[in-house]
């Protein structure tokens, strides 16, 4: 019996789709590594294919691997880096360029940033200065450093006392005359 969720091979039209995860040689620049291949196999006719998300698997698996290869950030690297800053996706797009959904992409290995994009990126995190240059080149507020280590105090529970001061007719030590 068939589940619901297997898909029936459109070559022959007669078996089920099987997923599979081989290895895949890869060379890259004179590096060589092995990469999980995804795929599904007809348990009827034995051919080989690859659906739509098993072939995004694949080519985000190459992605991160020529990353690594060219020195650049992972996309769960560009993603902590963006995290740390306290950005959104479409705010760091908009601070260091690359498109709308940019961030999207690098943080999923869908595509590699560029070298000077890579270097961008890590010189911000690594100076608060340069990043809040390129948020005012943006047109967005720069962040103030004076906040960052902000913290909330809790309200006192001892009561307060209000004195109004006014400055027609001063008191001649302080200045201010205090009113009734």
């Amino acid at each position: 019996m068939m589940d619901k969720h297997e898909k029936i091979c459109p070559v022959c039209g007669e078996g089920c789709l099987r997923p599979q995860v081989g290895k895949n040689p890869v060379e890259y620049k004179g590096k060589t590594t092995e990469l999980d291949l995804h795929y599904s196999v007809c348990d009827a006719c034995g051919s080989e294919q690859a659906g739509p998300d098993q072939l995004r698997a694949n080519k985000r698996a190459m992605v991160a691997f020529k990353k690594r290869v060219d020195g650049l950030l992972s996309g769960a690297e560009v993603r902590a880096l963006r995290k740390r800053l306290r950005l959104k996706q479409a705010v760091a797009a908009r601070i260091f360029g690359g498109g709308p959904v940019a961030f999207s992409k690098y943080e999923s290995d869908d595509v590699a940033q560029s070298d000077a994009m890579d270097r961008l990126m890590r010189l911000a995190a690594d100076m608060p200065e340069a990043l809040d240059y390129l948020r005012r080149r943006a047109g967005l507020e720069t962040s103030d450093p004076h906040w960052s280590d902000a913290v909330a105090v809790p309200p006192s529970t001892q009561p307060h006392t209000l004195t109004v001061v006014s400055s027609s007719c001063p008191d001649r030590e302080t200045g201010y005359r205090k009113c009734a």
